[in-house]
Order: structure tokens, then C-alpha cells, then sequence
């Protein structure tokens, strides 16, 4: 009886042999590799690569000094609107791009000033990345600014402190970034801007370049600095000598060197409390006789805790100027300028659609050039409805 069980065994796996073996045959046949490509994309087709969100924002406050004047100033309630909407690409195994649009408006309408009626203002940004090699990266940024609001222009004009104007912006900035050993990195970018403005403030083009690296550590927390150099060309704009008259038939252009710190620290692993610390020196050289020299430095530190359901940040902003060739007031010293700054907020997330917001900022310029100082404050609720 053993002897017939096991021929039986025997005869059944010569029966199975040529199965296991075609099977096998059928596992490395291309045909079937593409039709597995082919349900995968079918699949795929099915599932969307985009993700959509947009909020819609209501609220209102009061503004003290709604004009930016150092002699007339007007206060007045307001009611705010604004619009946010994000899109993202997720990227492909085809291609390897990301795509990121984001887009925002916002219109702030005043029931009790008579200069200003209102402020609009209006950004949209599409972003592209893409990985070229193992440690390369590809970002492009491509992006377009609308402003109709009170603009401080007293920096870069002498003749002209704070007025309402209307503006645009188009800009293009192209990133290549390295990933190097020690989870640090290294970025150079470029970057054309083309400005647009109503009078009385002048159009100008400016291109630049920018190389900065970094370090990561920690929390996914960053430390990187960066050094960029800047050349702003306007089209109508004339050259001053060093007392500040005219000089006809001369274009005016800024050289603009830069250099600057950045600290992003995250104090635990899950991302809820968060320092930011920025620290810059600029350098605004005018191409002619150096009267719209000056120096810039600006330093500003955020922070930020995070706890569900409530919110808390909070920024302080300090920045100091300091002209070559620009005179006080009364023409015994050179001009100077220092801006404070500080804002707050507190948001409740009453759900996963619906947050509650308090706000209240200011600002103070302080200067030897009295026309110079000002000083506004805005106190703010809204309701941000995500849908």
C-alpha cells in the first residue's frame, strides 16, 4: 500500500511540473508586465493628482491712522473680506513635478475716513519643483502682485512720503538646490521682477541673483544664511546731485547688495511650538551722485504655539536707516530712520471647516526728518471659513 501512495505522490508532481513552469514562463512574458502598466494607469486615471482647497474670510476692526500721516491722521472702523485658494499636484512616477498654485484677495473697506475708501490687495503664486537627480532640485516660482492701498514711498523718494497708489507685480524666480552630506544644502537663485505703478511713484525693473545654504537638524528646524545682489533700474526716474537737485537728461538705477540670517527652531517633535528669528543688512547704492544711499538693518522675531483647538503667534519687527548723503531736518546731522513694529493673534479652530481670529498690530516710525514719522494701529476680528 505505501509502495502505490507513493507512486501516486510521483505521477502528481509530473502533473503539476508543467503548470508551475508556465506560470513562471508567464510571470517574466512582457505582455503581461504591460498589461499590469496598463491597470495600473487605468487605475490612476480614476484617482485625481490634485488637491483643492479655499477659504473665505469675513471680519472688520478699526485703524488708527489710516492715511500713514505724520500731521493729518484719520481713524476709522472698517469691514475686511478676503478670498485664499490653494491647488496641488501630487508628483507623477511620468514626470516628477510638483505643481503648487496659491491665490489671495483682499479687500478692506473704511465706513469713516474721507481720504481712503478702501484697500484691495491681490497675490497669485504657481510654484513648480521637480527632482533632477538624487541630490538636485529644481523650483520655480512664478508670481504676480496687485496693491491699491497706502504705500510708505519716503525711502526711496524724497519727495514723496506716504500716499495711495496702484501697482502690480510680475515676477519669475528659477531655484537650483543641492542636497550635500550632514543634512546640510545649498541654493542659487535668480530672480526678475518688473513693477508697475500709478503716479506719482515710477515703474522699474530689477534683476538679481541669490546664493544661500543651510543646515537641518533637529525637528525638521533649519539654520541658513544667504548673500543676494540686486540691480533696480527705473524708467523715468532722474539722478540728484549730493545737495538733492535734479540732474536732467540721467536715468536713475539702485544697486542692492544684501546679506542675512535665518533661524527655524521647533522646540518639540510634534511641531506645535515654533521660534523664527531673521536677521538682514542691506546696502541701497544709487548710480549716480549717492544721494539715495543708505543702510538697512532689520531683524524680526515670531513665535508661534500651536494646540488644539487654540493658536497663538506673535512678531516683533526692528528695522534702522541710515543716509550717506541726506540731511535732518535742520541740516546739522545726516537722516536717519527706525521702525518698530509688533502683531499678534489668537485663533480657535471651532472645527475642521471654522476658526475664530483676533488681531491687533502696530507699527511707529520714528526719524529726524519729521514728515518721516507716523505711527497706525489695527485691532481685528475675523471668521475664516474653509470650504
Amino acid at each position: 500500500m505505501d509502495v502505490i501512495l507513493r507512486w501516486l505522490l510521483f505521477l502528481l508532481l509530473l502533473c503539476a511540473w508543467p503548470r508551475a513552469s508556465a506560470q513562471e514562463s508567464q510571470l517574466n512574458n512582457p505582455d503581461y508586465e504591460k498589461e499590469i502598466a496598463a491597470i495600473e494607469k487605468e487605475l490612476m486615471q480614476g484617482i485625481s493628482v490634485w488637491d483643492f482647497s479655499s477659504n473665505l474670510r469675513l471680519g472688520g476692526g478699526y485703524k488708527e491712522n489710516v492715511t500713514l500721516s505724520a500731521f493729518t491722521e484719520e481713524s476709522s472702523p472698517f469691514i475686511a473680506t478676503g478670498l485664499d485658494f490653494m491647488a496641488i499636484r501630487v508628483p507623477l512616477a511620468e514626470d516628477g513635478v510638483e505643481v503648487t498654485m496659491f491665490g489671495a484677495l483682499d479687500d478692506r473697506r473704511y465706513l469713516d475716513a474721507d481720504a481712503v475708501d478702501s484697500e484691495q490687495s491681490g497675490l497669485f503664486n504657481v510654484s513648480f519643483e521637480k527632482s533632477l537627480a538624487e541630490s538636485w532640485r529644481l523650483e520655480t516660482d512664478f508670481r504676480v502682485i496687485y496693491i491699491d492701498e497706502m504705500y510708505d514711498a519716503s525711502l526711496t523718494e524724497d519727495d514723496i512720503g506716504t500716499v495711495q497708489v496702484v501697482g502690480k507685480q510680475v515676477s519669475l524666480e528659477p531655484v537650483l538646490r543641492r542636497e550635500l552630506p550632514a543634512n546640510t544644502w545649498l541654493e542659487v537663485e535668480a530672480e526678475v521682477t518688473r513693477q508697475y505703478f500709478a503716479e506719482p511713484l515710477d515703474d522699474y525693473l530689477e534683476v538679481g541673483a541669490r546664493v544661500s545654504g543651510g543646515v537641518d537638524y533637529g525637528y525638521r528646524s533649519e539654520l541658513s544664511f544667504y548673500a543676494a545682489m540686486s540691480r533696480r533700474n527705473y524708467d523715468t526716474r532722474s539722478q540728484r546731485d549730493e545737495v538733492g537737485f535734479y540732474m536732467p537728461d540721467t536715468d536713475l538705477g539702485y544697486d542692492r547688495p544684501e546679506r542675512g540670517i535665518e533661524w527655524v527652531h521647533y522646540w518639540d517633535n510634534e511641531r506645535r511650538f515654533r521660534m523664527r528669528t531673521r536677521y538682514s543688512i542691506l546696502e541701497n547704492e544709487d548710480t549716480g551722485s549717492g544721494y539715495f544711499d543708505y543702510r538697512r538693518n532689520r531683524i524680526s522675531h515670531n513665535w508661534r504655539f500651536r494646540t488644539a483647538p487654540w493658536s497663538i503667534s506673535a512678531t516683533v519687527r526692528k528695522a534702522s536707516y541710515e543716509y550717506d548723503l541726506q540731511r535732518s531736518a535742520n541740516f546739522s546731522n545726516l537722516r536717519q530712520r527706525a521702525d518698530l513694529s509688533w502683531e499678534i493673534s489668537v485663533g480657535y479652530e471651532y472645527n475642521e471647516h471654522l476658526t475664530f481670529q483676533l488681531g491687533y498690530e502696530q507699527e511707529s516710525i520714528n526719524s529726524n526728518v519729521p514728515q518721516d514719522e507716523y505711527r497706525y494701529r489695527i485691532s481685528s476680528a475675523v471668521i475664516d471659513w474653509e470650504f
